[in-house]
């Protein structure tokens, strides 16, 4: 999202790019996996209003707290591409030149994988993921016929330009219940979906993380 070049009467500054990311399907899938075999909620709200699960359901005899330590670990390590990072090209270290030396071709795809891992494969109904992830994209478009200036960005403009000027690069939201909002990082910010679109709860969000 930005401002392609000055406009007289756009308070949008046209140097000010943010991206928005709405339906990131790692994440999506660690909070459907999550809701499908009922684990701690890990610091995020439980997903908002009734979810198709489908035939998701933890396996027979599994570990839980095994798999809630996991969906911890992956759910962390899924946040770490949204981080402020050094962004100069460097050789790999020396315990990844060795990992990559001892790996087979056909395999380094499954050993470098982010999350999520096989691990949920035997409790996950993918169809009833896809269809409720592309009820959320079709709600995203929906909303996306309303005039500009009904964004929840333009709404809160005063607000995101504060939080921009403050370091914010990109905002993304997470389809889960009631008011949620964490600056994990300068330049990301995170927020549930009722909080983007109540300008209040967008205004908060934005402000919180801009006086940080």
């Amino acid at each position: 999202m930005q401002g392609n070049e000055p406009m007289p009467g756009n308070p949008w500054p046209h140097d000010m790019v943010l991206s928005i990311e709405e339906h990131d399907d790692r994440l999506l899938r660690l909070l459907f996996v999550r809701e499908a075999w009922g684990l701690g909620l890990g610091g995020v709200p439980a997903l908002a209003g009734v979810v198709d699960l489908g035939e998701s359901a933890p396996p027979a005899g599994f570990d839980r707290e095994a798999a809630e330590v996991t969906w911890r670990e992956e759910w962390a390590v899924s946040w770490q591409r949204f981080d402020e990072f050094d962004r100069q090209v460097r050789p790999p270290d020396a315990a990844t030149r060795a990992l990559l030396d001892a790996t087979p071709d056909g395999e380094l795809s499954s050993v470098f994988s982010v999350p999520p891992s096989t691990f949920w494969n035997a409790g996950f109904d993918s169809e009833a993921f896809s269809r409720w992830r592309r009820a959320l994209i079709y709600r995203s478009l929906e909303r996306q016929r309303a005039p500009l200036e009904e964004s929840p960005e333009r709404r809160s403009l005063p607000a995101l330009i504060a939080a921009w000027e403050g370091g914010l690069k990109q905002i993304v939201q997470l389809p889960v219940t009631g008011y949620f909002a964490e600056r994990i990082s300068p330049g990301c910010l995170v927020v549930s979906e009722e909080t983007r679109f109540d300008r209040g709860l967008y205004d908060r969000a934005l402000n919180e993380g801009a006086a940080r």
